[in-house]
């Protein structure tokens, strides 16, 4: 005998195809392996014998699944089992309730849960993480994982500018109506970290940043305010924006 289900229970099948289809464990796995003495990254492929560190950073609401996928993959049984010496760290800024331990990850609450907004915490994490970039050498890699939710998790305000001005005017940007692209670009401006900061901070070595897209039409400067890409916005553009919403 068939037995149908209920639209409240295809509803949630639904959900849960959705809520599968966008794992953030599933899909970094989907595009990190090793196999032998390399490892592969997407369509880049390193040799393990010559990288003395791989360092992960990064910031985002999927920081926690996507830092357990690499964990798992560049696992010490696996490198082990490749012959390789190659040494896995790293430190990446998630809210507070994704913390969990990691065995050589770290994962540090950046922000409370819910609360989308810089904080000290974070300052503390994000320079963490430019000081990790910028001491990297020719022989390290540096991996970066960016999700929905990096631009609160990765606060570095400028010189001149203290966090309390930073969550100022993300706030009355935010209640002000601001859209994502407008919150980011002010962001962008404010930040050494942010509009290509992480990767200008990068002295030596190579880097490769995974992203989980949160914004429609994925713009990789806009999501997680693009630590890694060359930032299209500019200084005038987030003055007029200040001056729309601030008054």
């Amino acid at each position: 005998m068939k037995i149908s289900q209920t639209p409240a229970e295809h509803a949630r099948l639904i959900w849960q195809a959705g809520v599968n289809a966008v794992d953030s464990n599933r899909l970094v796995r989907n595009v990190v392996s090793v196999s032998g003495q390399f490892l592969s990254i997407a369509d880049e492929s390193f040799d393990l014998e010559q990288l003395s560190r791989i360092v992960v950073v990064g910031a985002g609401k999927a920081g926690a699944g996507m830092a357990a996928a690499v964990e798992n993959v560049l696992s010490e049984d696996a490198l082990r089992s490749s012959g390789v010496s190659c040494e896995l760290t790293g430190w990446v800024n998630v809210p507070a309730d994704c913390v969990r331990p990691l065995p050589r990850i770290h994962l540090h609450a950046a922000r409370p849960a819910g609360v989308n907004e810089p904080t000290e915490a974070g300052a503390l994490g994000s320079q963490r993480i430019l000081e990790m970039v910028s001491t990297l050498t020719d022989s390290e890699l540096c991996l970066v994982l960016l999700s929905g939710g990096g631009s609160a998790l990765l606060p570095a305000p400028v010189d001149g500018v203290s966090l309390h001005d930073k969550q100022t005017i993300t706030r009355l940007l935010m209640h002000g109506g601001a859209t994502i692209n407008e919150l980011n670009c002010v962001r962008k401006q404010l930040s050494k970290i942010k509009g290509g900061g992480l990767a200008r901070s990068l002295r030596a070595g190579r880097m490769l940043t995974l992203i989980i897209s949160d914004v429609i039409g994925d713009p990789l400067d806009v999501i997680a305010s693009g630590p890694t890409v060359e930032d299209s916005s500019t200084p005038t553009e987030a003055s007029e924006i200040i001056e729309r919403f601030i008054r």
